[in-house]
């Protein structure tokens, strides 16, 4: 059985004799008494957002300090389907108060949310336009699709997954993103699609199996480094897009592969697709 905690706190400060900028903060969490898998969806329109492991016996944890604009959060738990959506305050529209605090707004929303290490996860991040600093270390993940609007986006994997994922999903807009220590993601393929900004993935970490990865981008970088002990095959194509090749490789036509790749015991085929930037690879 779960239970929700939950606290409430009110700050003000002052930021003028004449207006003060108030600041809520608010802390939930469940508690976890089973393994099983559950599917996660984080949703967010504005603010920063941070995503971590967590030691403690919950399912999740969440502190979120936000301005008199926004909402407050709010939790949804399906015990049947075993999904649990966590929502932060979406800013408030209509006729409020001017304040004179408002334009900058800067302690608008700030979310920190931790995720058990003691179950599977399917996580889903919905960020309209919210830095995503997502640090994945730890978290059983089976499957990840992040939708992000136009803010920067960084997700990292320091250490192996403790589960096989199946799917990395990532859709972003103008903020772009990186992606840091792939290998110990435990993917077997990732889809990754840009608009405008640029795009670097780190195919570092330890490896454990092949992986499909496929990268499209309108406008802007993308910059992929890799060890020298995996095999690697990237096909690119794009517009007026143009490569930039850095290592042991032979090419035919718009296909590189390093020269290690038949003998590697994993091997990453990349296909990249730029309308307008330049493909870096760069594998040492």
């Amino acid at each position: 059985m779960m239970r929700t905690l939950l606290t409430l706190g009110m700050l003000t400060l002052a930021s003028s004799p004449v207006a003060a900028q108030h600041v809520r903060a608010l802390e939930s969490a469940r508690l976890l008494n089973d393994a099983g898998p559950v599917a996660v969806r984080l949703q967010l329109g504005t603010g920063t957002l941070s995503v971590g492991a967590s030691d403690a016996p919950y399912l999740y944890r969440s502190i979120t300090r936000f301005g008199d604009s926004y909402a407050a959060p709010s939790s949804s738990w399906n015990a049947t389907q075993r999904t649990l959506t966590l929502t932060a305050g979406q800013r408030i529209t209509g006729n409020m108060p001017r304040r004179d605090d408002d334009e900058n707004d800067e302690v608008a929303q700030d979310w920190r949310v931790q995720l058990t290490r003691r179950a599977p996860i399917e996580l889903t991040i919905d960020a309209a336009a919210a830095d995503a600093t997502l640090d994945l270390t730890g978290i059983p993940l089976r499957r990840f699709a992040l939708n992000s609007g136009a803010a920067a986006a960084t997700v990292r994997f320091d250490a192996p997954n403790p589960e096989a994922m199946t799917v990395f999903d990532a859709n972003v807009g103008a903020g772009g993103l990186k992606l840091i220590g792939i290998g110990n993601a435990a993917a077997s393929e990732m889809r990754i699609i840009g608009k405008v900004g640029d795009i670097a993935l780190d195919l570092g970490g330890r490896w454990q199996r092949d992986l499909r990865v496929s990268v499209s981008s309108i406008v802007g970088g993308i910059s992929i480094t890799a060890p020298s002990s995996i095999g690697i095959e990237l096909e690119s194509t794009g517009l007026l897009s143009r490569d930039n090749v850095e290592g042991s490789f032979s090419r035919a036509g718009n296909t590189w592969r390093s020269t290690n790749y038949e003998r590697s015991s994993v091997k990453v085929r990349l296909s990249v697709r730029s309308l307008l930037g330049t493909v870096t690879l760069i594998q040492r």
